[in-house]
């Protein structure tokens, strides 16, 4: 695709915007002055490059040295966009301005959701292997709607159910894979010359090459029940339950009991 189908079925501006979406400030002001802006490590700066030399409209990029609490000479580089045309379709895309840690969502319209998520990672998550040697693939986020759109994405890709909750401490949500769940998105994500920081790719690559050791036993899932597979369960017979569902019989019975046990709960209470 060329770098002016500027929408996000374009697989660098679905993983721009994504990443814009973590590391990225969009400022509005009066008379239609504004700015679109991501700061990052000095070491990540080729992305930024590819930005500035994909997208159609005019940009610069700067450097700075600061304090920090993990250094006392940190190098970060500072990529800016004044173009209006572009900051239209950020907004248009649902970007919002100002602070937005909480406030974004999924996309508006179709888009490109594996090089939106990479892009996403690539700001707020981290993968690699654990320190017991593992693979494992981990976003951070503050938004609910995000939570929502990546986890049911890890459905589709993966086909296992992931739950999360905002934690406790930074009531924020942590959403991890691990071993072969992690290889499986890792393999979707950064596929070979997609958009991507390279030390990223690196750690790609450290996961995709483990194996798991002849000795370590697989874990059976559980698969959980849906709203829809217990209405069913309620109105056919165990048999047909078990056919339909592929469940077990004693799976079908089990579930059964609680549904009559929560109900009537409920209607104690």
């Amino acid at each position: 695709m060329e770098s002016t189908d500027i929408t996000l079925e374009n697989p660098y501006y679905a993983y721009l915007f994504g990443f814009i979406q973590t590391d990225g400030h969009l400022y509005n002001s009066t008379r239609d002055r504004g700015r679109l802006s991501i700061e990052i490590n000095k070491q990540d700066e080729h992305i930024l490059l590819a930005f500035k030399n994909f997208i159609p409209f005019h940009s610069s990029i700067t450097e700075r040295v600061r304090t920090t609490n993990f250094s006392a000479n940190q190098k970060s580089v500072i990529w800016r966009v004044y173009d209006k045309r572009f900051r239209d379709y950020l907004e248009m895309w649902g970007l919002p301005n100002g602070s937005k840690s909480q406030l974004i969502k999924l996309p508006s319209g179709q888009f490109s959701k594996v090089d939106y998520f990479r892009g996403l990672i690539d700001g707020d998550g981290s993968l690699g292997l654990t320190a017991k040697g593992f693979p494992f693939l981990s976003l951070v986020t503050s938004s609910s709607k995000i939570a929502v759109g990546y986890i049911e994405f890890i459905n589709q890709v993966t086909g296992k159910v992931k739950t999360s909750t905002r934690n406790t401490r930074d009531s924020v949500y942590n959403i991890v894979v691990y071993k072969e769940d992690a290889q499986i998105l890792v393999r979707h994500l950064y596929y070979d010359n997609c958009l991507a920081l390279s030390r990223k790719l690196i750690k790609a690559s450290e996961v995709l090459s483990w194996s798991r050791p002849t000795d370590m036993r697989k874990v059976k899932h559980r698969k959980l029940w849906t709203p829809e597979e217990d209405q069913f369960i309620k109105t056919h017979s165990i048999d047909c339950s078990m056919e339909v569902l592929n469940r077990s019989r004693n799976s079908v019975e089990l579930r059964l009991w609680r549904l009559n046990k929560l109900s009537k709960q409920s209607v104690t209470n």
